[in-house]
C-alpha cells in the first residue's frame, strides 16, 4: 500500500465546470411564459410556477397576506376539499409546495415523468381554481397566528422585526413576510380571495419545467391547462423606499430583563437584484462576514470568543433590500461587540482587502456554484430567480467571470457605500438594565417596546 504523503496539504481540485441544459421559450396568448429544460439523467421533472405576488406589494396593515394565500392553495381546489387535494397529491406521488417572499410567489412540484399529466393537472387546479373555503381559511390562519404568536419573545425573531421596522417604517419591508399576529388576525376571506384574483394572473407569471420531456410536447400540454387563466393583471412596482433607513443613526433596545445574551444587529438599506455593483457587494460582504473565514465572524468569534458566529448579509430584491449585521454575544460585552464590527466597517473602508481575502472570498462564491445546479430542482429554482428579477438568461453563466472581474478598490468603493456609520441602525435585545449604559456611549438610545412587534 502506498504510504500517504503528509508533509504537504493535497493540491486543490480542478474548478467544476457549470454545466446547464438550453432553457427553450414558449409565450401564450394571454402571456404566460414557459421556460423548458431538457435533463435526462432521472426520469423526473421539477416545476417552478412563479407569479407576481409578493409580501413587497402588501400593505404592513394585513402583512402576511401572500404567505397566507399560497399556504390555502392546495388546502381545496375546483370541487375537491383539502383532504382530497392530499390524497390527489399523493396518488402520483409527487410533492407539491407554494411559498410567498417579498417579489414573488413560487408554486414548486417534483414528479415521475410518467405522471407529468397529472401534476400540471394539480398545478393548474391550486394555481387557478384555489377554493379558499371559510373553514380551511380559519383553520389555517389561527395556525400562521398561533406560530407567531409562540416567536413573540424569542430573541431572534424580535431582533429580526425591529430591524425591518427601524430600516424601512411603514414600507411593506418593514414587516417580515410572513406578518405580525396582529395583522394575520385581520385578514378575511375575501380578502384571500381578492388577493388571489389580482395578483396571481398569467400576464406576469411563469412556468419552468426541468427534467426528462420533450419541450414542444410539455408547451402543449402547459397550454391545455393554463390557456384560460386571466392575463391581464400588469406587474406590480414595489412602493418607493426612503432613501435613507428610517431611523439611520439609532441606537435601539428592545428590553429583555434576564438575558444572559443580546441580540445584536447592524442594518440599513442595501441593492437590489441585478443592480450594476452587485458582485462588487458580493465580494466584499463575503470578505466581511458572508464566509466563516470573514473578518467580522474571525473577530468576534475566533479572537474573542464572544459568539458562536457573527456574520453579515444583503438580501437582494427587487428592491433594495437590507444590509444586516448579527451576532448573538454574552449580555457583557454587548456595546463592545458592536464597536468591533463597526471597526471591522471602518477598516474595509479604508484599507483594501490582502490577495488571500480576495481569493478566498471568489473561492466561496463560485466554488460551491456547480452544487446549485445538481439536480432538476435546483435548476428551475435558479431559473425562476432569473424570472422573478428579470435577469439575462446567461447571468449564471457569466457568474463566475463577474465575480472574478472585482478588484480590491471595487471591494473600498462598495463598502464605503453601505457600511457608513451614519446611514446604519444599531439594535440590541437584550438585558436594558445591563446593555444600556454601555450603549448610551454609541449614541441617544430609544427603547423599543416588544408590544410594538407583535
Amino acid at each position: 500500500m502506498k504510504e500517504l504523503d503528509r508533509s504537504s496539504p493535497p493540491s486543490a481540485e480542478a474548478e467544476r465546470p457549470l454545466r446547464l441544459p438550453a432553457f427553450q421559450r414558449e409565450q401564450l396568448p394571454n402571456g404566460l411564459e414557459i421556460r423548458m429544460g431538457v435533463r435526462r439523467q432521472l426520469p423526473e421533472v421539477s416545476l417552478r410556477l412563479v407569479v407576481q405576488a409578493g409580501a413587497g406589494e402588501t400593505s404592513p396593515a394585513f402583512a402576511g397576506l401572500a404567505s397566507l394565500t399560497a399556504r390555502l392553495l392546495s388546502q381545496g381546489a375546483g370541487d375537491r376539499g383539502a383532504p382530497e387535494m392530499a390524497s390527489w397529491l399523493g396518488r402520483i406521488g409527487a410533492s407539491f409546495s407554494a411559498s410567498a417572499g417579498y417579489d414573488a410567489t413560487v408554486l414548486s412540484m417534483h414528479t415521475l415523468a410518467s405522471e407529468l399529466n397529472a401534476a400540471l393537472d394539480y398545478l393548474a387546479e391550486v394555481a387557478l381554481r384555489p377554493t379558499f373555503a371559510d373553514a380551511e381559511v380559519e383553520r389555517v390562519r389561527q395556525e400562521r397566528v398561533d406560530e407567531l404568536r409562540r416567536k413573540e419573545d424569542e430573541p431572534t425573531h424580535l431582533a429580526n422585526m425591529g430591524l425591518a421596522r427601524a430600516i424601512y417604517g411603514e414600507h411593506p419591508y418593514g414587516v417580515l413576510s410572513t406578518g405580525t399576529a396582529a395583522a394575520v388576525s385581520a385578514i378575511e376571506t375575501s380578502m384571500v380571495r381578492d388577493f388571489h384574483v389580482e395578483r396571481y394572473g398569467a400576464g406576469t407569471a411563469t412556468l419552468v419545467a426541468c427534467g426528462d420531456i420533450d419541450p414542444s410536447h410539455f408547451a402543449y400540454l402547459a397550454e391545455r391547462r393554463f390557456r384560460d387563466w386571466d392575463g391581464t393583471q400588469p406587474l406590480g412596482q414595489p412602493p418607493a423606499l426612503p432613501t435613507a433607513a428610517h431611523e439611520a443613526g439609532a441606537v435601539i433596545l428592545i428590553d429583555r430583563p434576564g438575558s444572559r445574551q443580546s441580540e445584536i444587529r447592524i442594518g440599513g438599506i442595501g441593492i437590489s437584484r441585478g443592480a450594476p455593483d452587485e458582485f462588487e457587494v458580493r465580494v466584499m460582504n463575503a470578505i466581511l462576514g458572508g464566509v466563516f473565514n470573514s473578518r467580522v465572524n474571525m473577530n468576534l468569534r475566533e479572537d474573542k470568543g464572544w459568539t458562536y458566529g457573527a456574520s453579515t448579509s444583503f438580501a437582494l430584491r427587487r428592491a433594495k433590500g437590507p444590509f444586516v449585521a448579527r451576532a448573538a454575544v454574552e449580555t457583557g460585552v454587548t456595546s463592545e461587540a458592536l464597536e468591533a464590527i463597526l471597526a471591522e466597517f471602518a477598516r474595509l473602508t479604508a484599507e483594501p482587502p490582502s490577495g488571500d481575502e480576495m481569493r478566498l472570498a471568489k473561492s466561496a462564491l463560485t466554488l460551491s456554484l456547480p452544487l446549485r445546479f445538481e439536480t432538476s430542482g435546483r435548476i428551475a429554482s435558479r431559473v425562476a430567480e432569473l424570472a422573478t428579477y428579470g435577469l439575462p438568461d446567461d447571468y449564471w453563466l457569466r457568474y463566475r467571470d463577474r465575480v472574478e472581474d472585482v478588484q480590491r478598490d471595487d471591494v473600498i468603493r462598495a463598502a464605503a457605500r453601505y457600511l457608513g456609520p451614519e446611514s446604519l441602525v444599531l439594535l440590541v435585545v437584550g438585558d436594558g438594565e445591563v446593555v444600556e449604559p454601555g450603549l448610551a456611549a454609541l449614541g441617544p438610545v430609544r427603547q423599543a417596546p416588544r408590544l410594538d412587534f407583535r
